[in-house]
C-alpha cells in the first residue's frame, strides 16, 4: 500500500485531541454526579448513564477521525489482474477524393463529411488498432501517411486533403483498384507482424481498369476490405472550387453534371474479399460505421498480468460514515 497524501498524517494528532477532550468531560461528569446524586433507583432508567456509552462515544469519535484522515491520504494498492491480450491490428484507411466527393448531399460535403468523422475517430483512437495508413485517391492514388503510431501526423495529412478539396482544380475519375494496390504496398513495405485492415471510404464511383486484379490478389492473400460508401440515393450536382462564387461542374450542353450514389462497386468489393459494407446516407452512421471496423475480429492470442495501483479512500469514507451515524446514534 501507498499513499499519495502521506504529509497529511499529521492530521492524525487530532485523535489525541479527542481522548483528552473525553477525558476531561468523563471526570467533569463524574465530578457533578459526585455533588448531585442521582438515587440509585433512577440511575437503570437511563442508558446515558453508564461507562459503555461513554466508551462507545470515545470509539466511534476516534474511529470517525481516523477513517476521514486514512481517506485524506488518498490510499492505494497494487492489484494484480488477468486480462485477454490480442494480436495487433494496423488500419489502412483509403479516402476518395475525386470530384463526386465533392457533392453536397451530405453536409456540408461527403468529403468534408469523411475527412471530419475521420479526425475524430484518430482523436478517439480505440484500443484494438495502433497504427494508421493513409492512402489518397481520385484517377490515381498517392501514399499519405505510412503506418504510424503519430495521431497527430495523420491528423495534418487530413486537414491538407479538406483543404486542398476547396481550393485545388477538379480531380476527375475514381480508381478503386489503384488504391488498393497502394494500401497493398504499404503494408508490405510494414515489417511489424500485426493483422492489417482495409478500409474504403467512397461514393462507390469507380472507372479504373485495376479493380479486378486488385480483387483477385487481395482474395488470394486473405486481405479483407471493408468498405463504409457515403451518399444520398438522390442525384447531386458537383461544385467546382473556385474560391469565390460558387459554380458547379457542366457537362458540353452548358447542364449541370450530377451524381449518385453506386454502392455496386463498394459491396464487390467487400463481399470478394470477406469484408464487410456498411452505408452512410447522411454522415451521421459513419462514427458507428468506423467503430464497427476498428472492432474488426481480433483474436486472442493469450492473458497477461497486468499491475496497477487502485484508489481506495472510498473505503475511508465508509468506515468515517459508519462510525459516524454510531455516533450521532449514542450523543
Amino acid at each position: 500500500m501507498r499513499f499519495l497524501r502521506p504529509d497529511l498524517l499529521r492530521w492524525w494528532l487530532v485523535i489525541p485531541v479527542l481522548v483528552a477532550s473525553w477525558a476531561i468531560h468523563w471526570q467533569a461528569t463524574r465530578a457533578f454526579r459526585r455533588r448531585v446524586p442521582v438515587a440509585d433507583r433512577f440511575g437503570a432508567l437511563s442508558r446515558r448513564s453508564t461507562w459503555r456509552r461513554e466508551a462507545g462515544v470515545l470509539t466511534a469519535a476516534a474511529l470517525t477521525a481516523a477513517a476521514l484522515v486514512f481517506a485524506l491520504m488518498r490510499p492505494q494498492v497494487l492489484l494484480a489482474r488477468r486480462v485477454a491480450d490480442y494480436e495487433r491490428q494496423d488500419l489502412i484507411v483509403m479516402l476518395d477524393r475525386s470530384m463526386s466527393m465533392r457533392a453536397r448531399d451530405v453536409a456540408p460535403s461527403r468529403f468534408a463529411r469523411a475527412a471530419l468523422e475521420l479526425r475524430n475517430f484518430l482523436r478517439q483512437k480505440p484500443e484494438g488498432i495502433d497504427r494508421i495508413g493513409v492512402v489518397g485517391f481520385a484517377d490515381s492514388a498517392v501514399v499519405l501517411s505510412y503506418l504510424t503510431a503519430d495521431t497527430e501526423s495523420v491528423l495534418f495529412y487530413l486537414d491538407w486533403l479538406d483543404e486542398d478539396a476547396r481550393e485545388t482544380s477538379a480531380m476527375f475519375g475514381t480508381n478503386i483498384g489503384a488504391a488498393l494496390r497502394s494500401a497493398r504496398d504499404i503494408a508490405r513495405k510494414d515489417d511489424r507482424v500485426s493483422r492489417k485492415l482495409f478500409l474504403v471510404v467512397s461514393d462507390g464511383e469507380d472507372y479504373g481498369t485495376e479493380l479486378r486484379d486488385a480483387l483477385e490478389t487481395f482474395r488470394s492473400e486473405g486481405l479483407r476490405v471493408d468498405t463504409i460508401g457515403i451518399g444520398s440515393d438522390a442525384a447531386a450536382p458537383i461544385p467546382l472550387p473556385t474560391g469565390g462564387e460558387e459554380t458547379f461542374l457542366l457537362d458540353d450542353a452548358g447542364r449541370r453534371v450530377t451524381t449518385t450514389f453506386e454502392e455496386a462497386t463498394l459491396v464487390r468489393v467487400a463481399a470478394t474479399t470477406g469484408g464487410r459494407f456498411i452505408r452512410s446516407t447522411t454522415g451521421t452512421e459513419l462514427a458507428r460505421a468506423l467503430a464497427e471496423v476498428a472492432k474488426g475480429e481480433r483474436k486472442q492470442v493469450g492473458w497477461r498480468t497486468t499491475t496497477e495501483y487502485r484508489d481506495i479512500h472510498w473505503v475511508g469514507l465508509a468506515a468515517a460514515a459508519m462510525a459516524g451515524a454510531a455516533l450521532w446514534l449514542l450523543l
